[in-house]
């Protein structure tokens, strides 16, 4: 079975951030922004240094801006 676009991006994050747990989440995330503002965002946090969770603190990071752009 052949995967969309979404869903390949989802499951190349997921892996990258080792967060396979979450990938219903990843998904939704891919389904609903940007390829580009998702990479723009995985980068930010692959960059990063001092972080343990870096799955966690990606996920914070579309949240807060969901939480910004409905504001």
């Amino acid at each position: 079975m052949e995967q969309d676009k979404e869903t390949k991006l989802a499951y190349e994050i997921a892996d990258i951030l080792n967060d396979r747990k979450s990938i219903d989440w990843h998904i939704a995330c891919a389904k609903k922004y940007s390829e580009s503002f998702l990479r723009e965002k995985l980068q930010y946090v692959l960059t990063k240094q001092g972080i343990r969770n870096r799955a966690g603190y990606y996920n914070r990071l579309i949240q807060l801006h969901a939480k910004h752009s409905r504001d």
